[in-house]
């Protein structure tokens, strides 16, 4: 007689099949974070950037495993910071004179702080300025970084194929379930991908600023998990050792995030533009507000009325009350404003061909990347991690800022009386040292 037919066993938690991360000495977060300065500050408000070192190193000479942050990430994240400087370099020592750190790109940061400093300019005078946001990025065309130009880096074009059929998997799982339009550069950035001129390197140059970031070189398929993980600005996709990895910005080594994912490669990519994937490092760089939100003077990079980019002196109280609340609300410059309803463009419904791609799944949409089954959804996610992350992942890249996915950000119809005043720049005459300076003043938002 035949045996019964039985329950098969439970499936164990996600796994690497190399068994993850080797284990960590500590378990406290604290002793697993990078703290990058700027020179020109007091270290009690110098720090443009905290991240996490997930990197293992074997002592010499021992089994010991230390963690440390990989050293040509770090630079180049601080140089995004300081305006696109990719001759700047990471010492220990905060005086003028510091040396750099005998380190080659690929080594790693065992320490614990490091400064950034950039060679001064002719007419240099005072801190180096810093970007305060992404909004007031300029986008470096014909500039990126040596590492990232290198030529093992360069994808494949596939100018025909829609995401679904150039993709067909998650592009870091390769899972054919759950899977969704995972953007590069977000949809709610398409005010800063216009003023940029980033639309040179999509595969549908004749696309509208206001959906112009739907084109398939910017954009990846990722299972809803990790698309979550991916907006939250918990992971990003870097080089590495040679080759795109992934590089996870929060947690700890034994948690499910890291353990699994932080250093793999991703799956085959093709049909995306490097240019796309480095503007997402720099939105999620730029997506961390610490080094303006210490309530100190800075000196920033600020875009004018003019769209040209300027040095400003900004006192403490104007980066909080000028700077903070724009971006806690998640806003950027395309929104704004409040819309009243109306009648729909046709933008609006090329875009609704896109549709809340994060709601989109590979039974949803099947071989196109833009639903046809009428208006999209739209959702909101309340959950912080959709990863299996301990609180402890709440490093500087993830925070309540970050809970809404940058897919799913939209506009309420009605008037928001809080939200805060719209900011003017004007240009004002200033020492020689500085050529151009701005001066920030508050002006009371334009009524629709």
């Amino acid at each position: 007689m035949a045996a019964p037919y039985r329950l098969r066993e439970q499936l164990p938690p996600p796994k690497h099949p190399d068994d993850g991360l080797p284990t960590s000495e500590t378990t406290s977060l604290s002793d697993h974070r990078v703290f990058l300065h700027h020179p020109g500050y007091p270290k009690n408000s110098s720090t443009l950037l905290i991240l996490t070192a997930l990197d293992p190193q074997k002592t010499e000479n021992s089994y010991q495993i230390h963690y440390g942050l990989h050293h040509e990430t770090a630079r180049i994240a601080c140089a995004i910071v300081a305006n696109c400087r990719w001759d700047g370099f990471l010492s220990e020592s905060n005086a003028p004179d510091a040396t750099p750190l005998a380190l080659a790109p690929d080594d790693l940061l065992l320490g614990r702080d490091y400064y950034f400093h950039v060679p001064a300019r002719d007419g240099d005078a005072g801190p180096y300025p810093t970007v305060p946001s992404f909004e007031h990025f300029a986008f470096p065309h014909n500039n990126l970084p040596p590492t990232w130009n290198a030529s093992e880096l360069k994808l494949q074009s596939r100018p025909r194929d829609t995401i679904h059929t150039r993709d067909k998997s998650c592009r870091i799982t390769a899972s054919v379930l759950g899977n969704e339009v995972a953007h590069l550069i977000p949809q709610k950035e398409d005010a800063w991908f216009a003023v940029n001129q980033m639309t040179m390197y999509a595969v549908r140059t004749e696309a509208s600023p206001s959906n112009a970031t739907n084109d398939t070189s910017n954009a990846l398929l990722l299972r809803s998990d990790l698309h979550q993980a991916f907006d939250n600005r918990q992971l990003v996709l870097v080089p590495k050792w040679g080759a795109w990895a992934i590089h996870v910005l929060s947690g700890l080594p034994g948690e499910e995030l890291a353990a699994v994912y932080h250093n793999v490669p991703p799956q085959a990519l093709s049909g995306l533009a490097v240019e796309y994937l480095f503007a997402r490092f720099a939105w999620t760089v730029l997506g961390q507000t610490t080094f303006v939100r210490a309530g100190v003077a800075r000196r920033l990079v600020l875009v004018g009325e003019d769209g040209r980019s300027h040095a400003s002196d900004v006192s403490g109280k104007e980066c909080r009350d000028g700077f903070l609340p724009a971006l806690a609300s998640g806003k950027s410059r395309s929104q704004s404003r409040s819309h009243s309803p109306k009648k729909r463009t046709r933008d609006e419904l090329v875009q609704d061909e896109w549709g809340d791609l994060s709601d989109s799944t590979d039974g949803d949409v099947g071989d196109s990347d833009w639903g046809t089954r009428g208006r999209a959804r739209k959702r909101l996610s309340h959950a912080f991690n959709s990863v299996s992350v301990s609180s402890s992942a709440a490093s500087s890249f993830g925070g309540w800022r970050d809970a809404l996915k940058d897919d799913d950000i939209r506009e309420a119809p009605s008037e928001d009386k809080n939200r805060p005043p719209k900011m003017a720049i004007s240009t004002v005459t200033t020492t020689p040292a500085i050529t151009e300076t701005t001066r920030i003043t508050k002006t009371a938002r334009a009524t629709e």
